[in-house]
């Protein structure tokens, strides 16, 4: 029997989604991950628009189940919009774009099951999950070898975060475990690569590897008892990785030492287990703090994309303040906590509640190999999840939505015709493509420009064009952080300075805008908020104390300005005095 095209066009495309977002090294501000985020964004419109080449049929289908939570954590922040402050627009409209777009790829992968089956489909995203972990593993050597010589830098392929790379490696492995379990991969080979992929999660010195170990072993053994055929390989490779993962633990350093002896180099690259007792007091403060915004704002939170302004605020606590970890926590992570932070009890139900129900439904589809696959899947991203956030980001949200749908398929039976449906999913992928083209175009425009310059003309230039930018929807938040580059606390236009990092302050809070802020407050008699400032810039980035003196300095002759030295010297008889570098202004940036 013939393959239909459009079998052919869902395959390429996840095998394109599930490997080369995670494969972009490009990185530059204001958001340094983005295009990767775009390259998994332009796939999945491209999935949606590939519902239009379907074969037409007379079923009638609507949005999966594993569409809604996304559709409605939309809507909760359409809500938002409407009962609460809109601080910046992009706040709303990025996230919502990345919602509707994943729900609706969701929708369309419905639609080709329905026509040729999840396992097809599954075939590919595994494929491109297990190529794209073993090239990011092939750039990690050199990154392995630099950590030897040198004693300095991290191991995480293209990725960019160590704990992001072990999840995608994991995704790999578990793949891998499939593939060689419904015999798409030879049994040796499994192994093989197996083996690579755990020795380079061990490497990678993430310690959440372990909560997946863990999930798989008990996972696997399960399935071995309850199921039969491809399920029950599954099982046996599954819980091997999970041996795997362990054992290289042990296994990375003596090949660590091989290493050292050819390369003459003494230093080692160390391994989750090495980081264990590694300080985690900061993630329980930030949990506490997401628990506290929550309690505050329990019906729909503190709004998307606020948590890091609350998190700043109630870092003066004493015994949060203690607790030193000179970052800006954007999110709490502990994905769990900090949904309930931003949207509310609300916000939580819509997205929990049916990964529940997913989870509940696993008993009975436990002979169904793919939704097995899926379950490991996603396993490993909420495990993630729970002490990080990287389904705040669309490379890893995109391809866990589709894995979800993996795991349960349920799908209404009544909904939109078959034209309908081909016809709508062209138009919602048009427009989609369209939004991630937009996307492109101003990340073009935006990056050259955010920092300032050493020449007063090109500044000049550059405040231009981000003020034009800042009444856009899309980049409000952008240009605006960009504008702060060029902000020097003082009398000088005091009231636009002022607007632009007051404004910054309220969501996303970094030391250069809280300083800049809390001395032109003080300028302006408001003495209370520019000592509150000043305080949240001590306690919650204290290593840039230095810096705060050196900015209070340049007023001698203000005494409102001066008398913020107080809350500089109340940091300093705490964390002890820091010194300040001229060449970094302190903006954490």
């Amino acid at each position: 029997m013939k393959t239909h095209p459009s079998l052919r066009i869902y395959q390429v495309l996840l095998f394109l989604l599930a490997c080369v977002p995670c494969a972009i090294p490009y990185r530059y501000p204001p958001n340094p991950v983005f295009p990767s985020e775009l390259a998994a964004y332009g796939f999945c419109a491209l999935i949606i628009m590939a519902a239009a080449t379907l074969p037409s049929n007379s079923r009638r289908t609507g949005p999966p189940l594993a569409s809604w939570p996304w559709l409605a954590l939309a809507g909760v922040l359409a809500i938002q919009i409407v009962v609460m402050p809109v601080i910046y627009w992009s706040e709303r409209t990025i996230p919502m774009s990345y919602m509707i777009g994943a729900a609706l790829t969701v929708w369309s992968l419905s639609l080709a099951r329905d026509e040729h089956g999840l396992g097809p489909l599954a075939v590919a995203l595994a494929w491109g999950l297990l190529i794209g972990a073993l090239f990011n593993t092939g750039l990690s050597i050199p990154q392995i070898i630099h950590v030897q010589q040198s004693g300095s830098g991290l191991v995480f392929g293209n990725i960019g975060q160590k704990n992001m790379y072990g999840h995608y490696l994991a995704w790999g492995l578990a793949a891998a475990a499939w593939l060689g379990a419904t015999r798409r991969l030879q049994g040796w080979a499994f192994w093989v690569l197996a083996i690579w992929l755990s020795l380079s999660m061990a490497w990678c010195g993430s310690r959440s590897i372990f909560m997946y170990a863990g999930a798989w072993a008990v996972f696997g053994t399960i399935l071995y008892v309850t199921a039969r055929g491809d399920n029950r390989r599954f099982a046996v490779l599954l819980a091997g990785s999970a041996v795997l993962i362990i054992a290289m633990q042990f296994v990375a350093p003596l090949i660590n030492h091989l290493a050292q002896s050819a390369l003459h180099a003494t230093n080692e690259v160390p391994t989750g287990l090495d980081r264990l007792d590694s300080n985690g007091a900061r993630r329980l403060v930030e949990w506490q703090k997401a628990l506290i915004a929550f309690r505050e704002n329990p019906i729909l939170g503190v709004g998307w994309g606020a948590y890091g302004a609350q998190s700043v605020r109630l870092q003066v606590i004493p015994e949060f303040a203690k607790v030193v970890e000179p970052v800006l926590f954007t999110h709490c992570h502990n994905s769990l906590l900090n949904l309930m932070a931003e949207t509310g009890i609300v916000g939580a139900f819509v997205v929990v509640v049916p990964i529940l129900l997913a989870f509940l439904g696993i008993w009975r589809r436990r002979h169904d190999p793919v939704a097995m696959f899926g379950t490991a899947l996603v396993l490993v991203s909420i495990l993630h999840s729970l002490v990080e956030y990287p389904l705040w980001y669309f490379h890893f949200f995109g391809p866990f939505s589709l894995m979800l749908f993996l795991m349960y398929d349920g799908t209404p039976g009544r909904g939109l015709s078959s034209m309908q449906t081909r016809i709508g999913g062209l138009f919602a992928g048009v427009v989609t493509l369209g939004l991630g083209i937009a996307g492109l175009v101003y990340y073009l425009q935006v990056y050259p420009i955010i920092d300032s310059t050493s020449k007063v003309k090109e500044n000049e230039r550059r405040i231009k064009i981000l003020e034009g930018m800042r009444k856009n929807p899309f980049l409000d938040y952008f240009a605006e952080y960009g504008l702060s580059n060029f902000v020097v606390a003082n009398r000088s236009d005091m009231g636009w300075k002022l607007g632009i990092v007051a404004q910054l302050d309220r969501l996303h809070p970094y030391p250069g805008q809280l300083s800049d802020e809390a001395i032109m407050r003080a300028l302006m008699g408001d003495q209370q908020m520019a000592h509150q400032r000043m305080r949240e810039a001590v306690y919650s980035f204290p290593d840039s104390l230095g810096y705060y003196r050196h900015e209070i300095e340049r007023f001698p002759n203000e005494p409102a300005v001066k008398a913020l030295l107080v809350d500089v010297e109340a940091g300093e008889k705490m964390y002890g005095k820091q010194p300040y570098n001229p060449d970094d202004e302190g903006d954490d940036d």
